[in-house]
């Protein structure tokens, strides 16, 4: 008896070990996913991406992007214009499950090289959900940002030069300066 109960053990153990949960399963996709952008494999998509006409993404360069066939003539173009020789997310992914859905959220980073051999390093952030259909987990919607670049310490609360201000009286709540987009206030 017990002769049997470790030879079932033996056979089952290494077929558990490779059982993935949605969040493993996800992680793993998510991480195919910026593999095979970098390797410009738009085949991807097809796998990660639903295909439904009415899915709505906002990406870092615009938005929104109605439908399957728009998220990828967008990811064409990115892998056709630029390099991207790197593309991760961060250590802070967090992904939540409930039942046949889940939500992702973290940062992440890209280097982006254009034809003409500038190297630019992007850091965002994305909200992600994903659906469980015919088994597999699939985006129906991502909204990513570019992480706006903050001053640094000692020049913050300072007014760059590019602020315009506005009369106090305009209701403006700093004091009427109006700070440019991503500058950080005091």
């Amino acid at each position: 008896m017990r002769f049997k109960a470790a030879l079932l053990l033996i056979i089952l153990i290494p077929g558990l070990a490779l059982a993935q949960g949605p969040e493993q399963e996800i992680r793993a996709k998510t991480k195919k996913f910026t593999d095979a952008i970098v390797s410009k494999d738009l085949s991807v998509l097809d796998d990660v991406f639903e295909k439904d006409t009415a899915d709505i993404y906002y990406d870092i360069n615009e938005g929104p992007l109605v439908g399957f066939d728009r998220l990828k003539r967008v990811w064409t173009a990115a892998v056709t214009n630029y390099t991207i020789s790197k593309f991760e997310f961060g250590d802070d992914m967090k992904v939540w499950i409930n039942g046949e859905e889940a939500t992702q959220v973290g940062t992440w980073t890209q280097t982006q090289v254009s034809k003409g051999g500038q190297s630019k390093d992007i850091r965002g952030r994305a909200t992600i959900l994903w659906r469980k259909r015919n088994g597999q987990w699939k985006v129906w919607h991502y909204h990513a940002s570019i992480t706006p670049t903050r001053m640094p310490r000692q020049q913050q609360g300072t007014v760059p030069s590019e602020a315009f201000v506005v009369p106090a009286a305009s209701g403006v709540p700093s004091g009427g300066v109006l700070l440019p987009r991503y500058a950080t206030p005091a």
